[in-house]
């Protein structure tokens, strides 16, 4: 009698401490990501005033060549140096989102045995048709909570990383304008959007001639 008591106790608590090991994991690795992505946020918006600093400076002091120099300088470090911060910001969170997808799998095996030993306990004491079902319908509910959490994990973090769990390659390049603008012309339009280029100098050219001549 005892022994079956405690067959039934272990029954309850294995899969207990599982799925509260697994929300520990997921709790964990889903906080510690959203503190990263909060941080990747504010890392963009103090090298986005930044940037727009320079900008002005470039603007104001433009005549001044060795000011000037210094300035494009400063900006092309400035940018090298938010590039590397950034990339270890989603190195960070790609390497502890792979740490809790280990833990999830480790936890998932875990209730995969348990799943596998209870089959071969129904099998052993009742003979497998009996309790299939009932078990069956006992252990899905736990693998339901397995495949949320392992959907959570992944919503989080689909934008900023691969299947793979390496870093996407991120649109930071188009905060600003490339370098080289061989494909000009395809993104004409979103250039010209607010305030078109050929449109001011038609009117520029309107107003330089004198109609009364």
């Amino acid at each position: 009698m005892n022994e079956v008591l405690w067959i039934r106790v272990m029954n309850e608590v294995i899969p207990f401490l599982l799925l509260v090991g697994m929300g520990y994991a997921l709790y964990r690795g889903l906080k510690i990501n959203q503190t990263l992505l909060s941080e990747r946020e504010e890392l963009l918006k103090r090298y986005l005033l930044f940037r727009g600093d320079r900008q002005v400076r470039l603007k104001i002091y433009g005549g001044e060549e060795k000011v000037y120099m210094d300035l494009l300088k400063n900006i092309s470090n400035s940018w090298k140096n938010f590039k590397k911060a950034y990339d270890q910001c989603l190195n960070a969170i790609a390497q502890n989102t792979t740490k809790t997808k280990r833990f999830l799998q480790l936890i998932t095996l875990g209730l995969l045995i348990n799943t596998l030993r209870l089959f071969i306990e129904d099998y052993y004491f009742f003979g497998l048709e009996i309790h299939f079902l009932y078990t069956l319908a006992r252990e899905l509910s736990s693998y339901v909570l397995v495949a949320l959490s392992f959907f959570l994990l992944r919503n989080q973090t689909q934008k900023f990383l691969t299947l793979k769990g390496e870093v996407v390659k991120m649109d930071r390049e188009i905060l600003f304008f490339p370098n080289n603008l061989e494909n000009y012309g395809e993104h004409e339009g979103l250039f010209n959007e607010f305030d078109p280029l050929e449109a001011r100098r038609g009117e520029d050219e309107q107003e330089d001639q004198d109609p009364r001549e």
